[in-house]
């Protein structure tokens, strides 16, 4: 399906790092499941971009914030993630979709998720983290009986997206573990999050006895996305319970 938004530019969510949102007509994608992403290109494209010159990015707002659909997305310099930053709000944006099966068990022809009975970890890596917001917005209030693992991994705390809503989405909801790792530790506030690299083997001691009947969904760069998939698969995990979503598209 594709619709015509338009486009509202609010803010940054962590050091570089924009978040936007973009009206849709009433009724406009309401098959959208959290975990599900989107391809947008400028139905006018600015002078440094050329007709069809679009990106996917993966849906960080739940269904029910329709019709709006809210993105984060890391500033790289490209022409693109330019224009994001320049263009006029109200601009109109052509959005296809939404595309997609990296969502959570249940989800996707059914309503009903509350009968799972496997806790849910989801690995994020930087800006992967935009996935897991639209899901944990979606089935945490739904889903008391279930419980989610959220790991992050970020070079500082300021690269950290969405860092104080996810603390206090902890903080409000028992049945939220987040852990998070930082990778340099310098000027670090004491036990505000966890210094050096996130492993498989980190997890998994976490997890404990919960580590081989979960559902584990894996977001950010390829490289990350493939060192943890092999971690998993190294430690016996099914690879029937490991979902993975690499970002391809950083420029």
């Amino acid at each position: 399906m594709e619709a015509v938004g338009r486009f509202c530019r609010k803010g940054m969510v962590a050091k570089n790092t924009l978040m936007f949102q973009v009206e849709m007509p009433p009724g406009t994608f309401p098959s959208f499941v959290p975990g599900q992403y989107v391809y947008l290109e400028w139905k006018n494209p600015p002078v440094s971009l050329k007709a069809g010159d679009g990106r996917s990015f993966s849906i960080t707002s739940s269904p029910a914030s329709l019709p709006v659909l809210s993105f984060a997305t890391r500033l790289t310099g490209s022409p693109f993630k330019n224009a994001l930053l320049s263009v006029p709000n109200d601009s109109l944006m052509l959005v296809s979709g939404p595309y997609g099966e990296f969502c959570l068990p249940g989800c996707i022809g059914e309503s009903r998720i509350s009968s799972w009975e496997m806790p849910i970890v989801l690995i994020s890596g930087g800006i992967g983290i935009t996935p897991y917001r639209s899901m944990l917005l979606h089935s945490i209030d739904a889903c008391l009986n279930m419980s989610f693992f959220l790991f992050t991994t970020n070079p500082t705390l300021e690269d950290s997206p969405f860092r104080n809503e996810l603390e206090e989405l902890s903080r409000n909801h028992k049945n939220l573990f987040l852990c998070q790792y930082v990778s340099r530790s310098a000027g670090l506030p004491a036990s505000a999050v966890n210094a050096g690299p996130l492993t498989p083997a980190k997890i998994l001691g976490f997890l404990g006895e919960k580590a081989q009947k979960a559902q584990y969904f894996i977001s950010g760069p390829p490289s990350l996305v493939t060192s943890f998939k092999n971690g998993l698969l190294g430690a016996g995990i099914l690879a029937g319970r490991i979902h993975s979503d690499p970002f391809f598209g950083y420029a």
